[in-house]
């Protein structure tokens, strides 16, 4: 017999037991799931780029958030609700992700660790967030409302300060 055919009837052989090995299995021993999300988000709401560590944060209408690195590189994230993403905030070149969703609660991530994760959440109760502004190499995050009251953020202690400028002592009525 020469080696071809021997390898020939390995092949066959391992078939074979393939065939044996199906009969035995049943459908309790698997358990369905999804094992990848790739491609661009599926309603998208907001985004953000690093222009340092080149990586671009898009938010979404379901509360996730999808990283998107070097050609090929994707990393899916979820917050605990499913609320809509309003703004991304990146801290340029320190690994840092900050989120504000519509259930008025602003999010860091900590982008560096793997898997990615939330590190600190603010619940603000008595205002509706809408938007964030950090200015470059600030540790404080403007956060304002739809009631027109700004709030700061540390980013440092990720802790609000006891400082809100209030609307109506913004223009003194």
């Amino acid at each position: 017999m020469t080696s071809k055919s021997k390898k020939l009837l390995k092949v066959i052989d391992g078939l074979r037991a393939w065939n044996l090995a199906a009969t035995i299995l049943k459908s309790d021993h698997f358990h369905l799931g999804i094992i990848a999300k790739h491609g661009f988000p599926y309603q998208p709401s907001c985004m953000e780029f690093d222009p340092v560590q080149r990586i671009l944060a898009v938010g979404t209408k379901n509360g996730c958030i999808k990283l998107f690195g070097r050609p090929g590189v994707e990393f899916h994230l979820e917050h605990p609700s499913t609320a809509a993403v309003l703004q991304l905030i990146f801290l340029v070149n320190e690994g840092g992700l900050i989120s504000i969703c519509r259930d008025d609660v602003v999010h860091l991530w900590n982008i560096r660790q793997k898997p990615p994760d939330i590190v600190h959440s603010l619940h603000f109760k008595r205002e509706t967030l809408t938007c964030g502004y950090l200015a470059v190499s600030s540790s404080w995050l403007s956060v304002g409302s739809e009631q027109g009251n700004v709030h700061f953020v540390n980013v440092q202690h990720f802790s609000t300060s006891g400082y809100v400028i209030n609307w109506n002592r913004a223009i003194n009525v």
